[in-house]
């Protein structure tokens, strides 16, 4: 697994004109974190400094914990019943140890690579950059990036109650004609991520002009 994130030397700059969100978790499982510390990425140029930090809102991973918690407490109500009604023809114990055993192993691996492909796909406003890591599975990662000064347009997309209710949403980032659209999906807060990045947009306008 590549480690994208780890300590940061030093003392954190700081970035004006970028004003905070009125909710900010701060926490390392969060899902929005605005200016976190103690956190880089693999890519990360001198000066630069991380903005927010996103990942899909902890919500949408209720079907892959659901079915984990489903394939955990199988054993324990289908055995005794296979076991008393005697539905397979008896068999060694170890026999059932081992299925047992090898079907937690697949459990737990199955709940393990989820969260690591929930923890780890994230997307990166900069004061410089906009950078969307994506991991396929576990071996694989897809890093798309583009400047500020290209992004020409953001937008969010909520829809449905649920959305509504936990407020997160998809956010989409058009830059040049000649280069894709980053897309946020079921990212928390997309109202502030959309404000977040239009200041960081009006800055480096200002930044150009007065050059």
């Amino acid at each position: 697994m590549p480690d994208i994130f780890v300590a940061r030397p030093g003392k954190k700059n700081t970035v004006a004109k970028v004003t905070a969100p009125k909710i900010k978790p701060n926490r390392d499982l969060s899902s929005f974190l605005f200016m976190p510390d103690g956190m880089r990425f693999e890519t990360q140029e001198p000066g630069e400094v991380i903005i927010l930090l996103l990942r899909r809102h902890g919500v949408t991973n209720l079907p892959w914990l659901l079915t984990g918690l489903a394939l955990i407490i199988f054993p324990v109500i289908i055995l005794p019943l296979i076991l008393i009604n005697r539905t397979v023809p008896a068999a060694p114990p170890f026999l059932f140890n081992s299925i047992i055993l090898l079907w937690y192993l697949f459990t737990f691996s199955y709940l393990l690579v989820n969260f690591i492909l929930w923890y780890f796909t994230v997307s990166i406003v900069s004061n410089e950059r906009i950078i969307d890591i994506d991991f396929l599975n576990v071996l694989h990662k897809k890093f798309s990036e583009t400047r500020i000064a290209k992004v020409e347009d953001v937008t969010q997309r909520t829809g449905g109650f649920i959305q509504a209710f936990f407020n997160y949403g998809d956010v989409f980032v058009q830059t040049a004609a000649n280069e894709q659209v980053f897309q946020f999906h079921a990212v928390p807060q997309p109202d502030e991520v959309v404000r977040i990045i239009n200041q960081l947009m009006g800055k480096e306008e200002e930044e150009n002009e007065n050059k």
